[in-house]
């Protein structure tokens, strides 16, 4: 490796790294240790030579020590935000401080290692910037490409993404559409469970009949039985009419059951003689009516588990299954999340009456780096919340719903009072033991906690925490 000019990189397609510190031995002790991971590296012995150098603004990542001769590490970033870099920057000092770490962080910085650090903390930092600068490339790249495309460009079936995991999702709702059996469809919530039911409906040779779903999580057992099978007149108090239920509504056409782990078992016995004999038999009557239905539907649990378990027949289970369609969350085809936020902020502008505003790229970074426990459903509300606040044309902050992650910090009111100061108490109480249960290690702990670093550090710092206590 070279240094200074840059021309000494590795090319591997890997990602490309420039490191900058004045300290020989740890700049080619960084940089070798990158390059064995198969990054391209760029060593500079000063900030000045870095800038200087017109490779740096293609880097996917810097690595830059604070305490330098010359222009210091700070003073880089500085000059790095105020000439608009887009790849992140990893601070790394031995001279560091929870203030200082705050400080760097708040004005720019990626992350914050201190040395000595092992060699995997700095590795994982790396690793998580430069795949922050790829998905960065590639959310730009689709928003360049958005306005010239047709909608159907940007999905199929009325569902929008254009990834790998979605384009296999619709070859299979093509492949399924053209049988007749019945279809489970799994995901989590919030993926668009119904949105697959439908298309598989509109594609199938039932397009022009009844497509009709049923929520049977959201009904009570006596009501959900009446809702699909309906019941004669004066079967059950209150049925002073007689009514037609949705088996013999969606006669000809489709059902589609959503959370079907939640029928009973009279329910489920029922619906297998649907299944096998196609004949509903509605409350009161003596006399069964006879229907034409493909069933679909959908659970968002283990359905062989609850079988397992005795939550639901195991015949049941096997009729039910015949087909199954697996619908991938968010994060696992979040390259597709520029398309869908497109999507929605346009919706919704029309629904509002709005002009469609500027995202900032720093809020797209946010939401291409968040797990979305909601997926696609989570997105759209947050779609909305950023058109709502948005300002002089330009969306309102990235927040993601703290009520939909597994755990999280509290959220302390600004008033002051007893109840303030035992929420205090207790986020202290809970930050202390993740990072007793981590040994004072910062990564770990932020994972543990499901917050950031920066968001630990400035609770270190209010609480007068020092993580060296815990190790």
């Amino acid at each position: 490796m070279q240094e200074n000019n840059g021309r000494g990189a590795v090319p591997t397609g890997k990602g490309s790294v420039a490191v900058i510190d004045d300290d020989d031995a740890a700049r080619m002790s960084i940089g070798q240790m990158l390059k064995l991971r198969r990054y391209e590296v760029a060593l500079f012995a000063s900030a000045e030579a870095a800038l200087a150098n017109p490779r740096l603004l293609d880097m996917d990542c810097i690595v830059t020590d604070v305490k330098m001769p010359g222009m210091d590490g700070e003073t880089f970033l500085a000059e790095v935000m105020r000439q608009g870099y887009a790849c992140p920057v990893v601070m790394i000092t031995g001279h560091g401080d929870v203030s200082m770490a705050v400080r760097c962080l708040k004005s720019g910085a990626y992350d914050f290692v201190e040395k000595p650090f092992e060699d995997d903390v700095l590795l994982a930092s790396v690793a998580r910037a430069v795949e922050r600068r790829v998905l960065r490339r590639e959310s730009e790249e689709l928003r360049r490409r958005l306005a010239m495309l047709s909608p159907e460009e940007n999905g199929r079936f009325g569902m929008v993404g254009r990834s790998r995991a979605m384009r296999d999702l619709y070859a299979q709702i093509e492949a399924v559409a053209r049988a007749d059996a019945p279809v489970l469809i799994f995901g989590e919530t919030g993926v668009g469970k119904e949105l697959v039911a439908r298309a598989i409906h509109h594609q199938s040779a039932r397009s022009g009949k009844p497509f009709v779903p049923v929520n049977a999580g959201g009904l009570p057992e006596t009501m959900l039985e009446s809702e699909l099978f309906g019941h004669a007149r004066g079967a059950f108090t209150g049925a002073d009419a007689e009514r037609d239920g949705k088996l013999v509504t969606a006669s000809g056409g489709t059902l589609l059951l959503d959370e079907i782990e939640s029928i009973s078992e009279r329910a489920q016995m029922q619906l297998l003689r649907v299944i096998e004999d196609g004949l509903v038999q509605p409350l009161g009557r003596d006399v069964p009516r006879h229907v034409d239905i493909r069933l679909l539907a959908t659970s968002k649990v283990d359905l062989a588990e609850h079988a397992r378990q005795g939550r639901m027949r195991e015949d049941f289970y096997h009729r039910i299954v015949v087909l199954t369609l697996a619908v991938p969350p968010l994060r696992d085809r979040i390259e597709d999340l520029p398309l869908l936020a497109s999507h929605f902020l346009k919706q919704a502008t029309v629904r509002y009456g709005m002009e469609i505003p500027r995202v900032p790229d720093e809020t797209l970074d946010d939401m291409l780096h968040h797990h979305w426990p909601g997926n696609v459903r989570e997105l759209r509300n947050v779609v909305e919340r950023l058109l709502i606040t948005a300002h002089d044309g330009v969306c309102g902050t990235f927040e993601p719903d703290e009520s939909l992650s597994g755990t999280r910090l509290l959220s302390l009111p600004a008033t002051a009072g007893r109840l303030r100061d035992d929420m205090e108490r207790t986020e202290r109480s809970v930050i202390e033991a993740a990072l007793r249960d981590q040994h004072g290690e910062i990564n770990s702990t932020c994972h543990a906690l499901g917050i950031s670093r920066r968001a630990l550090y400035e609770r270190m710092k209010k609480y007068e925490l020092n993580k060296e206590s815990f190790r």
